[in-house]
């Protein structure tokens, strides 16, 4: 008989190899192998390590090819490169990083639908189980989140693979409409949302969740789906854990700080020069061009970088998004680099000093060894939060709100930038789009905020198509969403399908 320990990390390992469509040889080789979720909660430690298991693969989606596809191929950014994904060279034979987040998404859907059977019937308090299923509930939303904005619609479920009947139900699943498989998660998590710690997720301990993400997540479905009212309720409930955004420095904005009072969620990397290592390769997109062997990138001596890095070509900001920005707001320097500790870089110098910015330090790594970082990955800050409220109180008519959050963020940057008028819907809606792409580039939603505007194909063939001619030349309408990857397809006997990809 397996110890309770061994049980769990059995139990773990089993979903680890498990995805939607290549489970079903697995079970068939070992039929004797699905272990009762009854037979192992026996108290809370053990449901918090299951928990812990939800948490696996975030670090396998928030990753480098995840913000070059989302943050790396809009009106914003393009990376110059032989990458796939900024190439649009997509295809569902060629899925690029959508295989990925495919994968590792339904991977984590079925450690927390386990955890939350295992919840279910565990030996524990049963004041306790809300608080404990609601993390799985919301980390299951923010998988499906990931799922429904980059590829549509997709197979939905929420029950636990314990028998080949389960896995037979799940395998005859289609591609299900986004907005219904949105709308069941919207109302779960309205459920579960008040049994969350109703604080700033700063102040949870060992940065597991609060009920500020399950709001955070209840917006950004609600939006795709333009259910105004809808996020704009939720996002009311953050603002009475967050308060006025003037108290969180622009600082917050820094992947290099953790966990900071602004932020709701933040994908968790560590760095040691001893110790255990888990890190990403994000900052080797953003840094710039380095001498080898010195701390001098692109003619500036920045020693915080140190001598180690070893950047990527880096992902360049749009003549549009270097064109949005006031020189007088602090966050142009903060997300675009001309210049560092006074002295000028050489690319913005070329060409009579009109060349490009690089990313700014916003993203880079102090310390980089070769292409790994450790920063974290900003994924939610309040700053978003705020500019979805005035983006859903447009739309409700609720001009006043609507005003007050769009100017909670342009004055936290400069009080001059303040709206005194509000400008009607449609132009008030274009300053929401601006005033996104100023305070959260980088920050994983560019593309899919144009995808849902109906805006990104139009978008980028009036910014980047117009500077690179791959973009030009490679991108259609369809790319606004990736393919389901065709060994996924072929394994589900065709019962998933990329129709506009078969055009």
């Amino acid at each position: 008989m397996k110890t309770n320990k061994h049980r769990i990390l059995y139990l773990l390992l089993l979903g680890g190899s498990l995805t939607l469509g290549s489970c079903a040889k697995l079970l068939e080789e070992e039929k004797h192998s699905f272990v009762d979720a009854d037979g192992f909660f026996k108290s809370e430690s053990q449901c918090i390590a299951a928990l812990n298991g939800c948490y696996i693969d975030l670090t396998n989606i928030y990753a480098a090819d995840l913000m070059v596809s989302i943050e790396a191929v809009t009106d914003l950014a393009f990376l110059n490169s032989s990458n796939l994904d900024a190439k649009l060279e997509i295809s569902p034979a060629n899925p690029g990083m959508g295989d990925n987040v495919w994968t590792a998404c339904y991977r984590g859907v079925m450690y927390c639908n386990a955890a939350i059977a295992g919840i279910e019937k565990a030996k524990i308090a049963e004041d306790r189980k809300p608080a404990l299923k609601g993390e799985a509930v919301a980390l299951r939303a923010l998988y499906y989140y990931i799922l429904t904005s980059n590829f549509g619609d997709v197979p939905f479920y929420t029950a636990d693979v314990n028998s080949l009947d389960v896995l037979e139900t799940i395998g005859k699943l289609g591609r299900m409409n986004a907005s219904e498989t949105r709308t069941a998660l919207i109302n779960e998590l309205k459920e579960y949302a008040p049994k969350l710690p109703q604080t700033r997720t700063s102040e949870v301990k060992d940065n597991r969740i609060s009920a500020s993400l399950a709001y955070m997540l209840i917006g950004k479905l609600a939006l795709w789906n333009k259910d105004y009212a809808t996020c704009e309720s939720a996002m009311e409930e953050i603002r009475k854990i967050y308060g006025q955004l003037v108290q969180y420095p622009l600082t917050d904005m820094y992947f290099r700080n953790k966990n900071t009072p602004e932020s709701i969620f933040e994908v968790q990397y560590t760095w040691s020069a001893a110790g255990l290592k888990k890190t990403s390769t994000v900052a080797a997109f953003f840094t710039p061009t380095k001498a080898s062997g010195t701390s001098v990138y692109d003619g500036v001596d920045i020693p915080e970088l140190g001598n180690a890095a070893n950047p990527f070509n880096s992902i360049t900001p749009s003549e549009y998004m270097m064109s949005l920005y006031d020189l007088a707001d602090p966050r142009k320097e903060i997300i675009l680099a001309y210049s560092y500790n006074g002295t000028w870089f050489k690319r913005p110098m070329a060409n009579n000093g009109t060349g490009k910015a690089w990313m700014g330090p916003k993203f880079w790594c102090p310390g980089m060894t070769n292409i790994a970082d450790g920063n974290n990955q900003k994924v939610f800050r309040y700053a978003d939060a705020l500019l979805m409220l005035a983006e859903a109180a447009n739309e409700t008519g609720n001009t006043d709100l609507a005003m007050q959050c769009i100017n909670e963020v342009k004055s936290r940057a400069n009080a001059d930038f303040v709206l005194t008028a509000y400008p009607g819907k449609t132009e008030f809606l274009e300053e929401v789009k601006k005033e996104r792409a100023r305070e959260l580039m980088g920050e994983y939603g560019r593309k899919w905020d144009l995808v849902r505007w109906g805006d990104w194909f139009r978008a980028i063939q009036e910014t980047i198509a117009t500077e690179y001619p791959v973009i030009k030349d490679n991108a259609l309408p369809y790319h606004e969403f990736y393919p389901i990857p065709d060994k996924e397809v072929m394994r589900s006997n065709g019962i998933l399908t990329n129709p506009a990809y078969n055009q």
